[in-house]
């Protein structure tokens, strides 16, 4: 009953995962690539058989005499453990990765109001075209130089 249940949970995370990996939203991604690296860890695990034994350490190799087969079966463990981390970077990796598209897209949300390079949309045009800012600079400079060099 025990593997029927476990090969049920196993389906479920790796269906669950990879409808939620075909979704939009940055999160859901992230989260579906979770659950689908906790099936696939399940998977591995289950390999190994759903059994109790003894660790596969032995003292010394010459003086053993018991037999090999009570031995749990140390290969799916070491896979787990190395799924387990590589599943960790690559989760690490991908929000890492949304959040720098995260930071770029942002970017363009603090256009300043009278942007030229803004989008027609986000950029509010005036009613009545700004005088020429040179004519307003040359005539503010002439101000002050006869102001302060008064002839």
């Amino acid at each position: 009953m025990l593997p029927l249940i476990h090969a049920v949970v196993v389906g479920m995370l790796l269906a669950t995962g990879t409808y939620m990996l075909l979704q939009r939203s940055a999160i859901r991604l992230i989260l579906g690539l979770g659950l689908l690296t906790h099936g696939v860890n399940l998977l591995l695990f289950s390999t190994g058989g759903l059994q109790r034994g003894i660790p596969p350490i032995v003292e010394d190799k010459a003086a053993f005499q018991g037999d090999i087969s009570a031995f749990v079966d140390p290969l799916p463990q070491a896979l787990i453990l190395t799924a387990i981390v590589i599943s960790f970077g690559v989760t690490a990796f991908i929000v890492v990765l949304f959040n720098q598209r995260n930071a770029i897209i942002s970017d363009t949300d603090q256009m300043l109001p009278n942007d030229p390079f803004a989008p027609e949309s986000d950029s509010p045009r005036p009613e009545q075209p700004p005088e020429d800012d040179y004519e307003y600079l040359e005539y503010t400079l002439a101000d002050e130089y006869r102001r302060e060099h008064p002839e």
